[in-house]
Parts: C-alpha cells; structure tokens; sequence
C-alpha cells in the first residue's frame, strides 16, 4: 500500500525539546570548545573567552574578531540543523546543532551580536524561559540598537566579529571561577594545539592559552621539563568513503619521555591518558580511547597515537554532533588493527624490558639462597659432574669472575657454600619462565625478565619476601630436577618439554 498524505502538522513541543537538549552530555569546557569551532570556522585569529560570577548566576562570553555573520546565517544560527554551508574538509562544525546546544547546556539565555565588516551590527537572542512562556521556536534576531553596540564595543567587537554571552547560566559544573578558567584553558590547549601552533591567540580570563600538546611534541609542558617525544612512526592509510571514494587518515605514533614514578603521576602519565587521540580537521575531538584495539596496560603508559582525518570522513569514523568521542566502522578499526597493533606490540614488549631491568635493580634472593644452603644436606640434589651451559649475561659472568670470597663477618669463618644462585636473563617473551646451569656444585637458575610470570610473580611482589623465598624455592626444586636427569636423555627431553608447555600455559593465562 502506497501513503500520500504526508501533510499533517507534527511541530515538536519547543518547550520539552529544548529542555531534553539541554542534557545532551557536554560538560561546560566541551560546550565552550564547540562554540569556539564556529569563530575558528569564521576566521577569527583572536578568540577572548569571559567567565564571569555575579552574586549566584554566571555569565560566559565569546568574542572574536571573525568575519561575522549576515542576517540569514544569524538566522540559521540560532535554529537546530542550521543550512550554512560548510566546508568538510576544514571546517569545524559539523551537523548545525552546536551554537544552540552547546550555549543552553550551560544556560537558559543566549545573545548574539555579530558585525560584517561594512555592515550593520546585528543582535539575535534565544531565550529558553520566552520559548516556554509561548512554547514555539521563537527568538529575536535584529539590527542592533546603540545600547547593543555599546555593550558589544565592550566586548571588543569593532569592524567584525561576533560576540556570543549566555546568562541565566544555571547549569555550570564549578562554583570557583578560577578552577573552571584554568580547566577551560588547559582542555583549549589541548584540543585547539594545531590552530595555536598556527598562530591563533585564545584567552580565557585575559590569560592567554598555551599549548598542551600530549604527544610532549611542544608546548608548557615540553617547555618545562626540557624534554621531547620520539615520533616513532607516521604513516598514511587510506580509507574507502561511499559516493566520495577513498580519503587519507594519517597515524602518527609517539613515544613519551621517561621519568621517575613520581613525575609520571604528577604528569598523568598513565593508563587514562595512553591511547588513541583522534583529531578532526586538526582539532583534537577526543583522546585515550583504546578503540577497542588493544588494552591498556602500564607497559603503555608512554605511548599515544595520534590520528588525523578531514570532517569527509565523520561516517567512518562515527563522530556525534557534540564531536566528542567517536565510534569507528569496522573497515576503520581493522585497518587500524592490521597497521598499528603490531607496532604498540612491539613497543610493549621494549618498555617491559625496560621496565623489568629497572625494577629488577633491588631485586635480592639472598634469603632464598641462604635458606637452600642451611638445608643442602637434606636436599635431593643432582651430583651431575658436568656443567651445563645456559647462555648467561655478560654482566653477570663478569660478576662471578670477580667475586672474591666472602666470610662470616661475625665468626671470621667461611660463611655457607653457594650451592644456589638466581640471576635474571631476557629468553625473550616467547621464552621459557626460566632456565637452569650447572656450576661446579652451584645450582644457577636464570629467571626470564620478558615472560609474564616474572612480572607478575617476581617484579610485583619482590617486597614480599614470604612469596618471593617461595617461587624461588619452587624454581630451584625444578631446575634440580631437570640437572638430576640430565644424563637420562628422554627423562632430560621430557622435563625440557613440561618447562616449555607450562610457560607457554602461563604466558597465555598471565594475559602475555
């Protein structure tokens, strides 16, 4: 059956709607920032945003020195799913929503004066306590009157521009100014880096906005703590578009500066911040997400990818109308996968080196090793008279050669024979949990620092010394074992073949 008579009326309820709008999900600095878009979009190079606290009630500002807007595209501003055109390979805005839904998350009361260069001032105001009062979509949208120019004229509005202030500011998450101009003026220098690298002035408070960068490519923080990323790779793909063809993302990988622990925490740099940064048209529309490609560890705390792609491919890559997180297609996330997973794969696996010879620094199994000696009269050891060769660190051959020996400090005695030795050695992620030599009479057990089982069982716990006596113990036992038979060429090859499928059961059970 064929319907025709699509003429009935069905106007939203301009009251309900706007107040639904109203909780759309930004916060107060990603509502500013969307506003921000549309004086980037008009050309403005100066950007000067006012938070100001009266009594109880906010007022917020925006004024830029833009090319401003004329009456019709005044008009669609103030509307929801306004017509302007736009340019989708450099402009910020998006579906038309952002002007009226970023300004009444943050309150009820919108005014507008804007100026052409040649032009009469214009003022345009939305005033959500009117639309309920008459429960249509009605705003005012004038040529300004000399109060309007003197009020715009305070806000520095000249030849061109606009000037954007919403009051009846209800809904503003913090109630000291100063925490929400600094928060405000640390997510600008964030998002906006690219336009600020490019000369754009933003202010906040009269406080000029500094670069934030988190790839640690420029800005304060660079600048403070003398110290650069390394780009570890950037890369273009290409991305298939429906009725438009294909378009180029390009994927910049970075590796952050090292630091001591206590730095990292005051620099955030950890598992919230690690990821994923998407930036639309050069601004940065979210940062840290996973997209669902890997998950974060603290292995990752320094790396972070950044993501570039023109507004032609929103669709792909799922960007909502508050351009504040996004949702990749599948054809994305596998390109992304195929590309980029291998190579934070194998930066994993460089800073888990990293990381476990540095924390191996105060590792000592000295207890364990005292403990096996008391008890070698009791022990079923191996009285193999051959040695065993391992492959051994250079280091740690340096250090047996040099060892002198030692005495009980307290008798002036010999102290106890060194039947066991545990030393760390990197078999390498697909390596054994750990391996075993011979030495004379001395039991050496080589610990893999790239396996899963020494960083969750050694690394983790090496303050526990009840747990860390106890794994070693259990290590020593097997590795006495294997050296016990190791003149049984098949009882040799079958404990050899338990060794290698429990530590490849463990890597895979200890998330490798």
């Amino acid at each position: 059956m064929e319907y025709k008579n699509f003429s009935r009326n069905n106007t939203p309820n301009a009251s309900k709607l706007m107040e639904s709008l109203r909780f759309s999900g930004y916060d107060n600095s990603i509502a500013l920032a969307d506003l921000v878009d549309n004086s980037l979009d008009a050309d403005a190079s100066l950007i000067d945003i006012k938070i100001e606290k009266n009594r109880e009630d906010y007022r917020v500002s925006i004024a830029d020195n833009g090319i401003g807007m004329s009456e019709d595209v005044l008009e669609q501003a103030l509307k929801l799913g306004s017509l302007t055109s736009r340019d989708t390979q450099s402009d910020l805005g998006r579906f038309g929503m952002g002007l009226v839904t970023a300004s009444i998350s943050i309150g009820r009361r919108v005014v507008i004066y804007t100026k052409e260069e040649g032009q009469d001032m214009l003022t345009g105001i939305m005033d959500l306590d009117y639309m309920a009062e008459v429960n249509d979509f009605k705003v005012y949208r004038e040529k300004s009157s000399k109060e309007d120019m003197r009020i715009a004229a305070g806000y520095g509005l000249d030849k061109c521009g606009t000037v954007l202030i919403i009051e009846k500011c209800d809904q503003v998450n913090y109630t000291d100014i100063n925490e929400l101009s600094d928060r405000v003026s640390k997510y600008f220098g964030e998002v906006f880096r690219e336009f600020l690298r490019a000369g754009k002035v933003i202010t906040v408070n009269n406080s000029k906005v500094d670069i934030v960068d988190p790839m640690w490519q420029d800005g304060i923080l660079v600048d403070e703590y003398k110290k650069r990323s390394e780009l570890y790779s950037s890369e273009k793909f290409s991305i298939k578009v429906p009725n438009i063809g294909e378009e180029e993302i390009v994927v910049k990988i970075h590796v952050l500066p090292m630091f001591d622990q206590s730095i990292n925490r005051k620099l955030k740099l950890n598992q919230t911040n690690q990821g994923f940064y998407l930036i639309r048209n050069h601004r940065q529309i979210s940062g840290g997400e996973t997209l669902n490609i890997f998950s974060k560890h603290n292995d990752l705390n320094r790396v972070r990818v950044e993501i570039f792609f023109p507004g032609t491919l929103d669709q792909a890559m799922g960007v909502n109308y508050s351009k504040h997180g996004v949702k990749p297609s599948q054809a994305v996330l596998d390109k992304l996968k195929n590309d980029v997973l291998p190579q934070i794969d194998t930066l994993r696996n460089r800073f888990r080196k990293i990381h476990s010879v540095e924390e191996s620094e105060d590792l000592n199994f000295s207890d364990a090793e005292k403990a096996i000696a008391q008890s070698r009269k009791l022990l079923d050891v191996s009285d193999a008279k051959k040695e065993i060769p391992v492959k051994r660190t250079r280091k740690a051959r340096e250090k047996e050669e040099n060892k002198t020996p030692e005495t009980d400090k307290h008798r002036g005695r010999p102290s106890l024979p060194e039947i066991a030795k545990f030393e760390l050695h990197d078999f390498g992620s697909a390596g054994i949990i750990f391996d075993v030599e011979k030495q004379g009479k001395k039991t050496i057990i080589l610990w893999n620092i790239a396996h899963p089982f020494y960083r969750r069982f050694i690394l983790e716990n090496k303050d526990n010394k009840d747990l860390l006596n106890a794994v070693s113990f259990l290590a020593y036992s097997m590795g006495e074992a294997k050296i016990k038979y190791s003149t049984n060429e098949d009882a040799y090859e079958m404990m050899d073949n338990i060794m290698v499928s429990m530590s490849a059961n463990l890597r895979i059970l200890l998330g490798s």
